[in-house]
């Protein structure tokens, strides 16, 4: 027996010697024995080979699988992102649209407030001139109702009495307050 591997050139080119009866059967035997066992060696390899194959098919379904999920889950992932983003910008503009409403209530109060304190204040500087204007009229009054004469002058004089320039307070003894 060789120990090599046979091919299929060797195979094909392999002459048997005739005897005569036919081909020498100790080495046609022999070539058989080598073919047999070079193509055991061969289907081995070749069922190995195979049972990879499947292995491997196995595998890349498995890999197309996960994947077709992982592409499905990109998709939702970014869908969800967009649905996120759209709902953040919705809340934002929300918001925005609420700060705006607060703000111009809040400068509609204080122009409100700004027209009473405006009206108050003219209102006061009414009253304020209507009282200098009575307080004035009432003065001339007052001034014309004195008279002129001397006389007058004298008698008021009179009974004037000048007050001295401070007054006296007596103390209090705190000790006495306390018993």
């Amino acid at each position: 027996m060789e120990s090599a591997m046979l091919t299929p050139i060797d195979i094909g080119q392999k002459e048997f010697k005739r005897s005569a009866l036919g081909y020498k059967i100790e080495e046609v035997d022999a070539f058989l024995d080598d073919v047999a066992y070079a193509y055991e060696g061969l289907f081995k390899e070749c069922q190995d080979a195979k049972e990879k194959i499947a292995q491997l098919e196995e595998q890349v379904t498995r890999y197309r699988k996960l994947e077709e999920t992982l592409s499905q889950t990109l998709l939702l992932a970014q869908k969800a992102s967009e649905e996120v983003r759209q709902t953040a910008d919705r809340q934002a503009d929300l918001c925005i649209g609420n700060a705006r409403l607060e703000a111009e209530k809040i400068i509609k109060e204080a122009e409100e407030k700004k027209h009473t304190l405006e009206r108050q204040y003219e209102w006061l500087k009414n009253a304020v001139r209507q009282y200098r204007l009575q307080y004035r009229a009432m003065l001339i009054a007052q001034l014309e109702a004195i008279p002129d004469d001397d006389d007058v002058q004298l008698q008021v004089a009179a009974t004037y009495e000048p007050k001295p320039d401070y007054v006296r307070i007596p103390l209090l003894n705190i000790k006495d307050e306390q018993e």
